[in-house]
């Protein structure tokens, strides 16, 4: 059984480890800020309400694109900046490496950001990939955008 919950003062941020220094020094030291002073929001997939273990974590927050950094399929009809959600972090413990987690993570971003968007508007989710990860995003309909190679889009 695994839930996912907004990041709170409960949850062990400094044991989490996800083989990534970045991403566990991000998590350990970052996370709680931003939610407290607006810049994003962290969401942690747990195995009950009260464990204050961390199976894995997704951040998100709004941004700005150029319409020209688009895939080019999307840019038709929209203006020249368009709001999109930015999926800035997701990690998954080496401890459940393999479970399946970072997928329940990015299912549950996706249907997040969705309702967030039929309500406040959006064109879709950027993710910042590692060059080890662009896969696993490109299996869920992510598709490379043209500033960067390590960018992806997902249209909602």
């Amino acid at each position: 059984m695994m839930i996912i919950l907004p990041l709170n003062s409960q949850h062990d941020r400094k044991g989490f480890d996800c083989g990534n220094d970045d991403l566990n020094r991000w998590f350990s030291q970052v996370a709680r800020q931003h939610k407290d002073r607006g810049v994003s929001s962290t969401f942690v997939a747990a195995t009950d309400n009260t464990n204050a273990e961390v199976l894995g974590y997704y951040a998100i927050t709004v941004a700005e694109l150029m319409n020209v950094d688009l895939p080019e399929q999307y840019r038709k009809r929209l203006p020249e900046k368009v709001p999109v959600f930015r999926l800035g972090r997701l990690g998954v413990s080496v401890r459940y490496k393999g479970q399946r987690i970072g997928e329940s993570l990015l299912f549950d971003a996706i249907d997040r950001i969705t309702r967030i968007s039929q309500e406040v508007g959006g064109v879709g989710i950027v993710v910042n990939a590692k060059p080890s990860s662009i896969d696993f995003y490109k299996q869920y309909g992510f598709e490379l955008m043209s500033d960067h190679p390590l960018k992806l889009f997902l249209p909602i």
